[in-house]
């Protein structure tokens, strides 16, 4: 049964005295220098309790605080703790599963005070250790307003006789909000620190997630690990000057991790340092560093989001420990860095000071994308580290000002390092970050050495997926931007016996049939809803973990499509869509400008070309296959500029592919003639549109593919209308090709004086005569480029004869191949 207290003394007696646990309970109410220390063994069969009557319900101020010695299995809750003084508001000495959860801590005073403090045993030290302190947790607390020097949470540990320190090991720091800590102390104001310097040999294997960090401005460092093997995962840090610094320490990670600059201003701090919000910095060896998002920081040197300062130590060669020790063996990968003044910045020497550079770091699959300074810097120009860091499937993309890198001396990408295109990104308002689209580029997983299976929100991540943080996915989101809400002694905390359903991701399908697996993780029994029938799904049930395959037909259309399924577990509904990319528009066309012998395209007016000293963009380029050239021509006196093509032949014209140049907006029409290059010669292809609009990058083709196969096409006219909403009266084709149905002439002229075909128009039967080599194959296709009849022939004489009697009336092209190969084509009429 539970006890109630109002009194510091009688409630630390009555748990000293405690050998069977039990709940003690602090009536409601304000206490005034609430000292209460504790020392007794309870266990997780009995544990014990002492926790205000209701959550935040008990106020203790002036000199109150808490002190656990030589304790086990005990839980603190629901206390507010404003008090003033020169003591740790809690502290733990050589304690294990101690719980300090629900509470609020704010403490006023003019002394270095460490609030939440984790330690050893003063004169516990001969190893094995009496009191080793492990297994703490402090969960769902506030602490707020600190502006002073020392911590709110520091996590120490317990000397032996000869100086070896070793942290406390295996404590957890989850789902508290940080907020207010400043201003801006010259060292020893972290909001977090976890070990020291002289500690940094040792493994703590302390977990720090789902914390939000706010304002936390105290220091250069908003959390600084110094000691090895230690984990800060899914924390969120928002509008804070400084960084997750790995200050000591080897083996570390930080992983799903979200910075927000939120606006904050570049300011200066009383010792006249430059503040600036920013992201990681690391030191020391085999640290990694993946799944981080950051956005909208201004830090640089110290503090640019991701920070590879060369160091003044290497980890086994120095007797000091607390030297910064180079960056070595270090993977970063994955990371998404938005809208950032700054990137990656390599190599600051801190006014010569370091001087040992980085040593085996693996920068792969990163999302780096801004509008200013450099994506990648090199920030002392002397220190380009080049093949110390291996590079691989980063997607960085500057733009307006920015560039994509700066500094360098000696380190340059490829294309197999670096690529620089366009993520395309968009904003999701829910979770407040910029995320992948269905289109942003998937690249092969440039990690060898870690297992890197889900993204920032939890989802699955395949080994082909999108660079960055986060994976396109419709899956479940396990894991959000941390608010306010979801910290603290309000927020609700997840039952992990609770239903549970995720499902793997899936990647677009290509147009033609496809299958892809999709992995179900599962606690309840499950079904799957499909309505669409282009998809197919097995099995369409299950319990518990297992897979289904996703099947989908071809997409006969030049559009993507799009649908969903779900799969519904006990009460949990989960919605995967399914898309597939459109039919390729060239499919089974020819295209007549291949630069092979039979290509005889060529230019056969033009209105204008760009020639000056410094440009030659004349009108062969067009047609030369190189995007790094192009023709440029200006509309005179207003009026629209022509540019015509001659095809060399006589084609069934369907489909012209058009590239121009780079953010540039331009609209044209397309005109085809059968006879000659006269103005009455030529007809709109797209007759009653609108004119036509070319919008890509340099080395990006638009497809217009004709509405009806334009039959016996010998010259096309591009009629160039500028860029409108520029305005500029500026055309640019940086590349153009031709694409046909069935050649008319091209590689036709020595069959073609050897062919009779009667009679014309025809009826039921068209009659072909050879003068020369029989006829082998025969093809005909309608003048929107089917194909309705493919024959092989074999020709005992010169004649040959094709029943027409199924097909329409109306205008055919037959085509007609020969032993040698050679091609004749040519337009006939049935007319029943």
């Amino acid at each position: 049964m539970a006890q109630t207290f109002t009194d510091a003394e009688d409630l630390v007696d009555a748990v000293n005295a405690s050998t069977n646990g039990g709940t003690f309970i602090v009536k409601n109410g304000t206490y005034n220098d609430f000292e209460a220390t504790f020392e007794v063994m309870a266990t997780a069969v009995t544990p014990i309790i002492i926790k205000a009557e209701t959550v935040g319900g008990v106020t203790l101020t002036g000199e109150s605080h808490f002190v656990f010695k030589k304790s086990a299995h005990i839980t603190l809750e629901g206390f507010v703790i404003d008090g003033v003084g020169d003591n740790s508001l809690i502290k733990l000495e050589g304690c294990n599963n101690i719980r300090i959860t629900r509470n609020i801590f704010e403490l006023v005073t003019e002394e270095s005070i460490k609030w939440v403090y984790i330690g050893g045993v003063y004169n516990d030290n001969t190893k094995p250790f009496v009191y080793p302190s492990h297994n703490n947790r402090i969960d769902h607390n506030i602490f707020q307003n600190k502006t002073t020097p020392g911590h709110y949470i520091t996590i120490d540990g317990t000397t032996d006789s000869n100086d070896v320190a070793y942290q406390s090991q295996y404590d957890r720091i989850d789902h508290n909000h940080f907020k207010n800590n400043g201003p801006r102390a010259v060292n020893e104001q972290e909001s977090i620190r976890i070990g020291w310097s002289e500690m940094s040999q040792s493994s703590g294997y302390t977990i720090v997630e789902f914390n939000l960090f706010e304002d936390c401005d105290g220091d250069p460092e908003i959390v600084s690990i110094k000691s090895s093997d230690n984990t800060v995962r899914h924390n969120t840090f928002k509008s804070s000057y400084g960084t997750l610094s790995f200050r000591h320490g080897n083996n570390n990670r930080a992983e799903g991790n979200y910075f927000f600059g939120n606006g904050k201003a570049i300011t200066t701090s009383p010792d006249g340092a430059t503040l600036y919000t920013g992201g990681i910095r690391i030191y020391g060896k085999n640290q990694v560093i993946i799944n981080n998002y950051m956005e909208g920081l201004t830090g640089t040197r110290w503090d640019a989001p991701i920070t590879l300062t060369l160091g003044d130590a290497i980890d086994g060669q120095s007797s000091s420990l607390s030297k910064h020790f180079r960056a070595e063996n270090v993977l970063i990968a994955y990371n998404t860095l938005v809208n950032n003044s700054h990137g990656i910045e390599i190599g600051y020497d801190n006014n010569n000071a370091y001087s040992k550079d980085l040593e085996n770091i693996t920068i792969a699959n990163n999302l780096i994308t801004g509008s200013e300074n450099a994506l990648v810097e090199i920030v002392d120009t002397d220190n380009d580290q080049g093949d110390n860091i291996t590079w691989k499937n980063n997607l960085f993309f500057p733009k307006d000002n920015a560039v994509l890198l700066a500094g360098a001396t000696s380190t340059s990408f490829d294309m197999s390092e670096v690529v620089n295109e366009n993520p395309n990104i968009i904003f999701d308002a829910d979770s407040g970050t910029w995320k992948t689209s269905a289109t942003t580029p998937l690249y092969s997983n440039g990690v060898t050495n870690e297992s890197i299976s889900e993204d920032i929100e939890g989802q699955m991540r395949p080994t082909s997926s999108n660079p960055g943080a986060d994976h396109f996915s419709t899956e479940s989101i396990r894991y959000k931007p941390l608010n306010s809400t979801d910290v603290g002694p309000d927020a609700y905390e997840i039952d992990d016996t609770s239903e549970s359903l995720y499902l793997s991701s899936i990647a677009p399908f290509p147009a033609s049939e496809a299958s892809q697996n999709v992995t179900i993780t599962s606690n309840v029994d499950w079904t799957v809803n499909n309505s669409t029938n282009w998809v197919s799904v097995t099995p369409t049930s299950g319990s518990n973990n297992g897979s289904i395959e996703i099947s989908v037909l071809q997409n006969p259309t030049f559009s993507t499509r799009s649908t969903q399924i779900t799969i519904e577990g006990g009460n949990i509904s989960r919605t995967l869509e399914i898309i597939q990319g459109p039919a390729d528009p060239k499919d089974g066309l020819i295209l007549i400008n291949d630069q092979s012998s039979n290509d005889n395209v060529s230019i056969h007016y033009v209105f204008a070309e760009e020639i000056t000293d410094t440009k030659n963009n004349i009108a062969a380029h067009s047609l030369d296959k190189n995007f790094d050239t192009q023709w440029s021509g200006k509309n005179i006196d207003g009026e629209p500029g022509e540019i015509i093509f001659d095809l060399g032949g006589t084609y069934n014209l369907q489909l012209i592919d058009y590239a121009s140049t780079n953010g540039k907006r331009y609209e044209f029409q397309i005109w085809t003639s059968t006879t000659g290059t006269a103005e009455a010669d030529f007809s709109n292809a797209f007759p009653g549109e609108s004119n036509l609009v070319c919008e890509t990058n340099n080395d990006v083709f638009t497809s217009y593919k004709l509405p009806q196969v334009a039959v016996g096409t010998k010259y096309v006219k591009i009629i160039g209308f500028g860029q409108p909403d520029r305005p500029s009266d500026w055309n640019t084709i940086s590349e153009i090709e031709f694409y046909s149905t069935v050649s008319l002439s091209t590689s036709s002229e020595p069959l073609q004086t050897r062919i009779l075909l009667y009679p014309v128009p025809t009826k039921n039967q068209l009659h072909i005569k050879s003068l020369d080599t029989p006829v082998k194959n025969i093809k005909i296709y309608g003048v929107d480029g089917r194909l309705v009849l493919n024959q092989d022939v074999k020709m005992t004489s010169s004649e040959a004869t094709i029943n027409t009697s199924t097909l329409k009336n109306g205008a055919y092209i037959i085509n007609l191949t020969n032993e040698n190969s050679l091609n004749h084509s040519e337009i006939f009429i049935i007319s029943q």
